[in-house]
């Protein structure tokens, strides 16, 4: 349409002007519960649909409106800019906008489709469904790496169903940061608004763009696109100056989990090496990410490991309190690298209610008497579902509830303590024993005493193998051993190898102890073998 119609004039069109098939086929391909079609110069020339609820006006009755006007100033730059780049017979969207109308901002979801052989856009807008994935934005409209992640797990599942192809862009704008620097703060704040709503435009779903730093953006991307449009647009907002470099990573729709861990690594890549060094080293962490998580669900499967229990002792009756179930792994292995490597591939809960079960069968075979402390990873602790199937997998057999102990290892931090107490105290009231490992190391601290309810507390071995060179170290084990015990939780020291060391850690107040002077781990549980007084054995 070559000129402006009022809005009289777009509802008096004649029979001849009226939707063609391919027009219907259009909003047929959009449906929404509003369909509007844009003109070249921004107006709305033809509506349909349930207006009412979305703007609190018939569709009909906005032809001849200008179509961002009914978008909220919110979200106005990014439909502009989707606007500027569609292309014949492309599709954009869902996007989440605000509809400005009689009733507020509504939200709602917003497709474009630029009809092959008609100048105008077909707008397609529905009511807004909440989505599970919400991220937050700062104030040009960027997202943070952590909530980037979040937002692209979600759609990666989403992706997953429909079959679309994802991409990662990473991107860089060399001489981005003098350019904004050189404009007045009104005019780099609106070119930096305008920036993060060109990459919003071009990313999967309208997700924002994670800003990374030093220049550099990540995006999500689906279908056809690249990285020479968003460069033309960038120059054009921020100076002709501004370079860009990208790395172009491909997703495997049908392996979410595995391709959020490898955009983890690209991120990481990137930040450290910027966006081609991320690409190019991307499919080769990407296929060894698959194999091997691969790997690790057929040993699971398969039982491809074993439990061998290492007992932990009252220091001063030297009798059994419980003992401890270890996990060794094909070929003798430790288990740190391989529960590092579970915790990175996300397999880690399914492997720990593994370990629980087989420990509650143990518990079956063993005499009343025996308890077994079952390590599991915070990954775990942090997951409402896997508690759940603890108590599903001991609710059979209620009287197991206080033979089975669970000890929560520090490889991860605990992001949410009050969210992870919570969970342990529905352990606690089932009947389980809690204890928390390694305390004292990595991101243990005074802070999980006070948010953290458990029943005992295991101080990390290097304060036990410290107690001759570190005087301090001494000091503040009996300092933390006093203060647990009228907390009311007990303690325990690990590799104690010595009787000489099992005396002084007792002397420091600390009530239990495990290690080599009162049994290796072993296949099964049974009693310490006899020990000489004062026998050494060092610590492997």
């Amino acid at each position: 349409m070559s000129r402006v119609e009022s809005g009289a004039a777009a509802r008096r069109r004649p029979a001849s002007d009226t939707p063609s098939v391919l027009q219907l086929l259009a909003f047929v391909f959009a449906s929404a519960d509003m369909v509007l079609e844009v003109a070249r110069d921004g107006r709305i020339v033809f509506g349909t649909g349930a207006g009412g609820q979305l703007v609190g006006r018939q569709a009909e009755s906005l032809a001849g409106e200008r179509f961002l006007d009914l978008i909220d100033a919110a979200d106005a730059d990014l439909i502009e800019a989707v606007l500027h780049d569609l292309r014949p017979g492309e599709r954009r969207g869902p996007f989440k906008v605000g509809l400005a109308g009689q009733k507020g901002v509504q939200p709602a979801t917003l497709s474009l489709f630029q009809m092959p052989e008609r100048s105008g856009v077909a707008a397609a807008l529905s009511l807004w469904q909440p989505s599970p994935a919400q991220v937050q934005v700062d104030a040009a409209g960027l997202t943070s790496r952590e909530d980037f992640e979040t937002a692209a797990l979600s759609l990666l599942k989403h992706a997953e169903q429909t079959g679309s192809p994802l991409h990662v862009d990473l991107l860089e704008f060399t001489g981005l940061a003098p350019a904004l620097a050189a404009m007045d703060p009104e005019a780099a704040e609106t070119a930096r608004r305008k920036l993060a709503a060109v990459l919003r435009a071009a990313s999967y779903g309208g997700t924002p763009a994670a800003d990374l730093g030093s220049e550099r953006f990540a995006m999500l991307r689906s279908g056809p696109g690249g990285p020479e449009v968003l460069a033309r647009r960038i120059r054009e907002l921020a100076g002709p100056s501004v370079e860009m470099s990208s790395g172009e990573l491909a997703l495997d729709p049908t392996s979410p989990g595995e391709s959020l861990r490898a955009i983890r690594y690209a991120l990481d890549r990137c930040i450290e090496d910027g966006p081609t060094a991320a690409a190019q080293g991307f499919d080769a962490a990407l296929r060894k990410t698959v194999a091997d998580s691969k790997r690790f669900k057929e040993m699971v499967r398969d039982g491809r490991f074993e439990l061998v229990y290492q007992p932990v002792v009252d220091l001063r009756t030297r009798n059994i309190h419980h003992y401890e179930a270890l996990t060794r792994f094909e070929g003798g292995g430790g288990p740190a690298e391989t529960i590092k490597l579970a915790e990175e591939l996300g397999l880690v809960v399914e492997f720990d209610l593994t370990i629980v079960k087989t420990v509650a069968a143990a518990l079956r075979d063993s005499t009343p008497d025996t308890r077994i402390a079952a390590n599991l990873s915070a990954f775990s602790l942090e997951s409402p579902s896997f508690v759940d199937e603890v108590l599903l997998t001991t609710a059979a057999f209620p009287a197991l509830r206080p033979r089975l102990m669970l000890e929560v290892t520090e490889s991860h931090r605990l992001s949410d303590l009050p969210a992870a107490n919570a969970q342990i105290q529905r352990l606690r009231a089932a009947g389980h024993v809690v204890c928390l490992d390694d305390f004292g190391a990595g991101s243990a601290s005074l802070d999980y005493l006070r948010e953290l309810e458990a029943d005992i507390i295991k101080f990390d071995g290097r304060f036990v193998r410290a107690l001759d060179t570190r005087p301090r170290d001494v000091t503040l084990l009996r300092r933390l051993a006093e203060l647990c015990a009228e907390l009311g939780v007990v303690t325990v020291a690990e590799m104690i190898e010595t009787e000489d060391v099992a005396q002084q850690v007792a002397g420091l107040g600390v009530r239990l102890g495990q290690g080599w002077l009162f049994g290796r781990p072993g296949p099964r549980p049974a009693l310490p073998p006899a020990r000489r007084r004062g026998a050494q054995e060092t610590w492997g």
